[in-house]
Order: structure tokens, then sequence, then C-alpha cells
């Protein structure tokens, strides 16, 4: 009985982080891109087989809409085309409940891109990577 108790033990300590991990908020920071000044995080939080993700940047634009997405790729080597989609900032505010698991969302590397208006897509104003170091 000592045996098994201590190989569970063991054994439950090993895999109780990675497990862990997968079922606590994450938080990513948002860095200004191309001089916006807009910094801020985004916290992804795990809800089953959904992740709700929570944007609140500073200096965004007064009264400002801010299309935001997940992108697959990094900051620094980002897929144009969005991979899920995020509720607009408003006042540097968004809430969205995206259909995939946080496991999904970190599968492959991807990353939250904020952009300047939904009139100019192609400017980026903040960018995060998603991992799970954070």
């Amino acid at each position: 009985m000592f045996r098994f108790s201590f190989a569970a033990l063991l054994l439950g300590c090993l895999v109780t982080p990675a497990f862990a991990a997968m079922h606590t908020a994450l938080t990513i920071p948002l860095s200004a891109q191309n001089g916006s000044g807009e910094n801020g995080t985004a916290t992804l939080t795990p809800e089953g087989d959904k992740t709700k993700v929570v944007i609140e940047m500073k200096n965004a634009p007064a009264e400002s809409v801010q299309p935001a997405h997940i992108h697959d790729g990094t900051c620094a080597n980002l897929d144009k085309a969005p991979k899920w989609p995020l509720e607009a900032l408003k006042d540097g505010k968004s809430t969205t409940l995206v259909p995939a698991s946080l496991t999904e969302i970190m599968r492959n590397k991807t990353a939250i891109n904020i952009h300047k208006s939904a009139t100019n897509l192609k400017d980026y104003m903040a960018c995060g990577d998603i991992t799970q170091a954070k």
C-alpha cells in the first residue's frame, strides 16, 4: 500500500502543474506597435471548451473602436488572416467568449493583435504572443 500511495503522490506532483496551468487564467502582455503608445494585457480564462478573453489597454484613443483578433503566428511573424475574431475594443476594453479551449488556442503559436480601426486594419496598434510562460 505504501508503494502505491507514494507512486500516486509522485505522479500527481508531475502531472498536476501542467494540468492546472491549462485550467487557470493566463495573462498576456500587449505591447505598443508603430508608435501607438498603447500597452495593456489580455487575460485568457478557460471556460470548458471556450475561452474568455478580456483585453484592457492603456493610452487607447478616447471613444475609439479598435478591432482585435487572435492570429496564427507571433507578433514578429503574424498570419494576416484572423483565426478567431475578438470583440472590438471600445475605449480600450473588450470581452469575448472565444469558441475554442485555451488548450486549442495554445496548441500552435498564436498572438492577439489590436488594429487601429475597422477602416484601417493594416495598421497594428498593439500585439502580444500567447504563451504559457506568464
